[in-house]
């Protein structure tokens, strides 16, 4: 198992525009490779202050440049909303300034807000997933290659941009009760990624058992089945900010609840906060949360690891409405004070699990 950093960059203060967001997001991914996380995630969306990220591989691109051993990518793209020819010629520059430090993350995208900007329909955002999931995969792993797709037709094309990894890491954002997507996760070595928010650990926990239902029908072996969540992490001794902790988890909840329900409300680009149906008190979403001293958020995360097994961790620790100084702070206390309580319980937490690259075999997908 191992820890990875997460970056939604929103913008809850409309002061802070989006260059101090960005300078300040590689300041996390600097400090996020100098305690050994493993990768730097880049969200993407668009057209609101959710996040100031519309282009997650450009980010990694740029993040690549600015370091020199996290893994660096997107989580996710949003697959639909691209040009595919586009998108695998950008994955190869990535890949390729980064000296194969590129992990992908694909998703289908939710939040029909952007998709009617895009001129596309949200209902068929499963099936342009699975075919541009093909149309990448068959990028990866072909020099030269024909495509005939639903959406996709392209002719036999050699690409002079290629990949520096012969197997680069695919996570895969939820549809964990769809066969087709787990399905490829079985063949090709993907692995299923999961939001949590403030979900406690029980309701992830069948999270998983449904992904491995869906997972053995798809073929797969569940004792091996990677399981990768995301949790919000805060590491502080004083309760109040804790609970500011909580509550810009809390914040984020109520927007992509907004958005996911098409009730959001807009001043320009800028959503109206209001609270999400299924709403817990702030002290409970606090208690469900990694948040708090350090011997709190490694109890907490020894509870997701005892039940959940999960072989990555992505740490969502730029909490919006949290000032710079302490979101780095606690990012250096999560190194030096978190960290070592984990491995004291567990030894080394690669054993648990870890980015290795993927050796299980991967069928070549070329004409879809």
């Amino acid at each position: 198992m191992h820890f990875g950093l997460f970056s939604l960059m929103t913008q809850r203060d409309r002061a802070k525009t989006p260059g101090l967001i960005y300078r300040e997001t590689l300041d996390h991914v600097k400090i996020a490779e100098q305690i050994g996380m493993e990768v730097a995630w880049f969200a993407e969306h668009h057209f609101s202050n959710y996040c100031m990220c519309p282009s997650p591989l450009a980010m990694s691109t740029y993040m690549a440049g600015q370091t020199s051993t996290i893994k660096v990518g997107p989580a996710v793209i949003v697959a639909p909303l691209y040009e595919p020819v586009r998108l695998a010629e950008d994955i190869g520059v990535a890949d390729q300034i980064s000296d194969g430090r590129l992990v992908l993350g694909f998703g289908s995208g939710y939040q029909e807000y952007e998709f009617h900007k895009f001129g596309r329909d949200l209902k068929q955002a499963r099936t342009d997933l699975l075919e541009i999931l093909d149309f990448v995969h068959a990028y990866l792993n072909n020099e030269t290659f024909s495509f005939n797709g639903t959406r996709i037709q392209m002719p036999e094309t050699s690409f002079s941009i290629r990949p520096v990894q012969k197997h680069m890491p695919v996570y895969v954002a939820g549809m964990g009760s769809d066969v087709e997507t787990q399905r490829r996760a079985v063949e090709r070595g993907y692995t299923p990624f999961f939001t949590t928010g403030w979900s406690d650990v029980a309701s992830v926990a069948k999270v998983k058992e449904g992904l491995a239902s869906t997972y053995a029908s798809a073929g797969g072996d569940v004792s091996t089945m990677p399981f990768a969540i995301q949790r919000y992490i805060f590491v502080t001794d004083s309760r109040e900010e804790a609970l500011q902790a909580a509550d810009g988890a809390r914040y984020i909840r109520r927007i992509a609840a907004a958005m996911r329900g098409k009730y959001g409300k807009f001043d320009g680009a800028f959503m109206q906060e209001v609270p999400a149906d299924d709403e817990p008190p702030l002290e409970e979403i606090l208690e469900r949360l990694p948040m708090g001293d350090p011997e709190t958020v490694a109890e907490r995360l020894s509870r997701d690891i005892d039940a959940l097994g999960p072989d990555h961790i992505s740490c969502f620790m730029g909490i919006p409405g949290m000032p710079q100084a302490k979101v780095l702070k606690s990012m250096e206390r999560f190194g030096s004070e978190v960290m070592p309580l984990l491995e004291k319980r567990y030894g080394d937490l690669s054993r648990l699990g870890g980015m290795a690259e993927q050796t299980r075999p991967v069928r070549s997908l070329v004409n879809g």
